[in-house]
């Protein structure tokens, strides 16, 4: 449960960094920080039962406190974008809520930067809201396979190419 991975990780912590990066369904969370404590967090996690742990070839520690000198940069140039009102309000990550509000949209974006990603959250409140299909842009269908375990009574389908984009807009 991501309530206990996130216990374990504060147990792992040990003056390092280690926490919930990606919270993508109730039987898998990704965690990121320190090397040594996200290792520590595994063993606890396996000695807790976890079904799987493994390591993901990720380029950085993203959604974590470890990505904080990111920030400074990437508000120096937010800083130069002018955000308009969305055409739809989009549920954010860092939020897990509608957001339709311009002024709020570089807060969210910077905050995201070390803010666990709260797919789980997302994909409920996309639910609750009325949305009954999703539509999963890019390769793979990683995230239509992370909704069919979140929600069940959503339709998700996958837009990658020219063909599948056809067969999706041909769909009632």
């Amino acid at each position: 449960a991501p309530e206990k991975v996130k216990e374990l990780c504060e147990q792992a912590a040990q003056g390092e960094i280690v926490s919930c990066a990606n919270f993508n369904e109730p039987a898998q969370t990704v965690i990121a920080g320190h090397a040594k404590a996200v290792e520590r967090a595994g063993e606890l996690l396996k000695a807790a039962g976890a079904k799987r742990v493994l390591p993901l070839p990720v380029s950085a520690p993203f959604h974590c406190a470890l990505m904080s000198p990111v920030v400074p940069r990437l508000d120096e140039v937010l800083s130069k974008v002018a955000f308009k009102v969305p055409s739809a309000p989009v549920v954010t990550n860092v939020e897990a809520t509608p957001n339709a509000d311009p002024t709020k949209v570089k807060e969210l974006l910077l905050r995201q930067v070390t803010g666990s990603v709260r797919w789980i959250e997302c994909v409920q409140s996309l639910e609750k809201a009325g949305v009954t299909k999703i539509v999963e842009l890019g390769p793979g269908k990683v995230l239509c396979g992370l909704v069919k375990r979140i929600a069940k009574g959503l339709e998700c389908v996958n837009v990658e190419d020219p063909a599948s984009l056809e067969k999706t807009l041909a769909a009632p």
